[in-house]
């Protein structure tokens, strides 16, 4: 129920509400005028009936390094979520710990702590992708705070502007390129990269799935890979080229049917998050002859300049080369693996030719 209190004071009389309800600890409030403090008590009762009532104290009392440390554990053993995911989460919480504090109260961050968690961040030159996750990953804990646990405090990212993505970066190999990286790749040393390669430009695998393959996975009779463990965490079936069928019957197992991943790999957490790094130094090699090359027009004349590319830029070389085939974009995002149709539209500059062709269509209007 609740009381309202007259206050006598040098000014006049003002009005104290007083809200209590079993399971509750009394709320006060003062107020100037009756009909103010007459709503305010009606709005709190109404909250606490409908559950949505905010106890101030519990966000004074809860820290937040504790409440981040139970959200992990939360994702690892509630909702499962993957060893990278939780690898990245955890590289997300020491940095939000390290500036706003591990012994701040969820009280304390405000608004504006988020802003100014964002503007530093930024001014350490972390990169739009890393802020975003970062304050992603501080919004769900608030949900699951208010949600799965049940403690009522407000989310201070609801009011953040949080900084634009940055524009998805597109380098794909040209034919000529693909060509000479591939040449370059089957003379390494590593006798498993050069179909490590031809699988990730044939296929457009993220280097991840495609180093933890195992020969389970492989269809050579419907020459098809089926992958289980994926980013979306729904299997997919990406079909194989002739020539990567025949250059994976080619390589020989590691235990327990691993193509590329020895045992020494799989005993590596590092590197079962990202499996791909078993490549690196072949990586590396490979980036080094092609510059060499390049610059010694005495030994190898006409060896092109080849700009800079990563092991991902041969996915979107395999994505835009389909594209330009003029494969369905809703067929590219299965075989890539992307859960909506917006990843593969950064790739719509492709169509800038066909697309004037089209145009030329209606010309005829108003001639």
């Amino acid at each position: 129920m609740a009381t309202i209190i007259p206050l006598k004071n040098k000014k006049g009389v003002s009005y104290q509400a007083v809200v209590r309800k079993k399971g509750h600890r009394p709320i006060k409030k003062t107020f100037s005028t009756k009909g103010e403090a007459k709503a305010w008590a009606a709005e709190q009762e109404s909250l606490i009936l409908k559950k949505r009532y905010k106890d101030p104290r519990i966000a004074d009392a809860v820290m937040l390094g504790d409440v981040l440390l139970k959200y992990l554990d939360y994702g690892k053993n509630i909702l499962r979520k993957s060893p990278s995911t939780l690898d990245r989460e955890e590289y997300s919480r020491r940095h939000i710990v390290r500036i706003l504090g591990e012994t701040t109260s969820l009280s304390e961050i405000t608004p504006g702590e988020i802003h100014r968690y964002q503007s530093q961040r930024l001014a350490e030159n972390a990169s739009s992708s890393s802020v975003r996750q970062e304050l992603a990953m501080l919004s769900r804990m608030f949900r699951v705070l208010n949600g799965a646990w049940d403690i009522s405090v407000d989310n201070p990212l609801t009011y953040i502007d949080r900084v634009p993505p940055s524009p998805g970066r597109v380098r794909f190999l040209s034919v000529e390129e693909a060509s000479i990286v591939l040449q370059e790749a089957q003379a390494s040393q590593n006798k498993k990269f050069y179909p490590f390669v031809l699988l990730l430009m044939h296929s457009g695998m993220r280097t991840g799935e495609a180093a933890r393959l195992q020969s389970s996975a492989v269809d050579f009779e419907n020459r098809q890979i089926t992958l289980w463990q994926t980013k979306s965490k729904r299997p997919r079936t990406i079909p194989m080229t002739m020539e990567v069928a025949d250059a994976l019957k080619k390589i020989d197992l590691e235990e327990e049917g691993y193509l590329f991943l020895k045992p020494n790999h799989r005993q590596s957490k590092q590197t079962m998050l990202r499996p791909g790094c078993v490549f690196q130094d072949c990586w590396r090699r490979l980036w080094v002859r092609l510059k060499r090359k390049a610059e010694d027009q005495l030994h190898f004349p006409g060896f092109p300049a080849i700009p800079h590319f990563t092991p991902h830029d041969i996915r979107h070389t395999a994505a835009s080369h389909l594209l330009m085939q003029g494969v369905d974009i809703r067929v590219i995002a299965d075989i890539l693996g992307h859960s909506t149709l917006a990843m593969i539209m950064r790739y719509t500059h492709l169509f800038d030719a066909t697309k004037r062709k089209h145009i030329e269509k209606i010309a005829y209007l108003g001639a």
